[in-house]
């Protein structure tokens, strides 16, 4: 059946299947965008709809009703707004603190060494590793091919190679990076998008796809890694001759440094989230030690009184300290970082890419150059600026993937979702290494409050 679709000053007559939605069911934010592939091969936009996330917390669905009263309310305005009577299906993500990955190899030995290797061959390699047993509260999300290793019959000589198709060989090594979610978590965002009467087409890691909505080609193929800092979690992939080669989900974000400014503080979280947008810096040097912020407190408690320095060291011991600490951690342990100093180094996106100061402290801290990342490429130039913000990277990245998807724009072997439960990760032990982060932040806490108490009393 043809539908009339339009938007403001655009319209045009075209079946619904042209029509693709990307959904992030974010910790702070539930964003929903429709958009469809012009006849230039921009994606325009029709219409998105936002809403306060409710039920989730660190990217992890806890209260079910909550948040598919949020994922409703985001899909109804985005569906209004871009006047389509309804919305059929999405292409939603996943980022939380239950993803894992891990690396693993499979190699094959080729009957026929004298004919060109195929993609079938690529495949059918892919589909092996797709089919390794698995614990069964773990599923796989994508897999993600790093490099391939071709062994020569005639002089036992071998090579890398990122494309082996068109090459000859008698043995093919595949190296794979897998990304895993806990089963149950999956479900969770399954039903909350079922719910509302939505089928979930596919679910995409998101710093993937924020990747795709603001990364240049360039960068891709010379090396960058993308940071993505959302409410709940901090998401990063690195990127090296053009596809995806390392992804880690790490489960501190802008809620976090909420939640100290919050706790340091005794105010409200949403007052603190007010004080952290108005007046938080990163930096203390950076920040004004006479700018007092006065700030109204319940029960009958007397006003605090807080400086823009004494505010940026409270954001300052987290973001250094714990996000971009394990952010550099992670960086040296991927082995990318001489790659990424001689590349295009680091581009932040996400709602927290927006904190003052921190493309410098992340340059400081890093020692890579770095920008911040406004989504926008493979868009139409008619994209509004108020979709043009790092907020947004994710959920138009989303978009992107849906429709490079459905149009074969896409290459399925770089990136691709399944239902089939991953390998065992080899990952350290999460028990052995929580408890120590959990009691590392709650030091921190208290030596914040004990070192800015006798500072809010000068100025009270």
């Amino acid at each position: 059946m043809e539908k009339n679709y339009s938007n403001n000053n655009v319209t045009f007559n075209s079946m619904a299947s042209d029509i693709v939605v990307g959904l992030d069911i974010g910790t702070t934010k539930v964003a929903t965008i429709v958009g469809y592939l012009n006849n230039r091969g921009k994606i325009e936009i029709l219409g998105h709809g936002k809403s306060a996330s409710k039920g989730v917390e660190y990217g992890l669905i806890q209260n079910l009703l909550k948040a598919q009263e949020s994922i409703r309310t985001s899909v109804q305005l985005a569906s209004s707004h871009a006047r389509v009577d309804e919305i059929g299906g999405v292409y939603a993500g996943i980022a939380a603190r239950h993803i894992r990955t891990a690396n693993c190899k499979h190699y094959i030995f080729r009957s026929n060494h004298n004919a060109l290797i195929s993609q079938e061959e690529l495949d059918s390699m892919k589909h092996d590793v797709e089919n390794i047993a698995l614990p069964p509260d773990q599923r796989i999300i994508a897999i993600i091919p790093q490099k391939y290793v071709i062994e020569d019959s005639a002089d036992g000589a071998s090579h890398e190679s990122l494309d082996p198709v068109g090459e000859i060989g008698t043995k093919i090594t595949g190296f794979y990076q897998i990304i895993t979610g806990n089963i149950q978590e999956i479900k969770k965002i399954d039903t909350c998008i079922t719910s509302s009467n939505i089928q979930a087409k596919e679910l995409i890691l998101e710093p993937i796809a924020s990747g795709l909505s603001c990364l240049t080609e360039d960068e891709k193929q010379r090396g960058v890694a993308l940071i993505d800092i959302g409410g709940g979690t901090t998401d990063m992939v690195i990127f090296q001759n053009g596809r995806p080669k390392f992804c880690k989900v790490i489960p501190f974000a802008g809620s976090v440094i909420t939640k100290d400014i919050a706790s340091v503080c005794n105010i409200p979280e949403d007052t603190a989230e007010e004080l952290k947008v108005n007046h938080g810096s990163c930096i203390p040097e950076k920040s004004s030690p006479s700018r007092v912020s006065t700030i109204l407190r319940p029960h009958g408690q007397p006003p605090l009184k807080i400086t823009d320095e004494q505010l940026a060291k409270i954001i300052y011991s987290r973001v250094h300290n714990e996000i971009l600490g394990i952010v550099k951690t992670e960086l040296e342990n991927s082995g990318c970082m001489k790659m990424l100093q001689n590349g295009a180094g680091l581009v932040l996106t996400g709602g927290g890419a927006k904190l003052r100061h921190l493309v410098e402290l992340c340059q400081f801290d890093l020692g890579l150059n770095t920008r911040i990342g406004i989504p926008g490429i493979g868009f139409a130039d008619s994209l509004s600026n108020e979709l043009k913000q790092p907020l947004y990277s994710t959920a138009l990245g989303l978009l992107k993937y849906g429709i490079e998807s459905e149009t074969q724009g896409f290459q399925p072997s770089d990136i691709q979702g399944a239902e089939e439960e991953p390998f065992v990760p080899n990952n350290t032990d999460e028990r052995k290494t929580k408890a120590p982060r959990e009691r590392k932040s709650g030091q921190l806490i208290e030596t914040l409050k004990r070192t800015l108490t006798s500072f809010f009393e000068q100025i009270s």
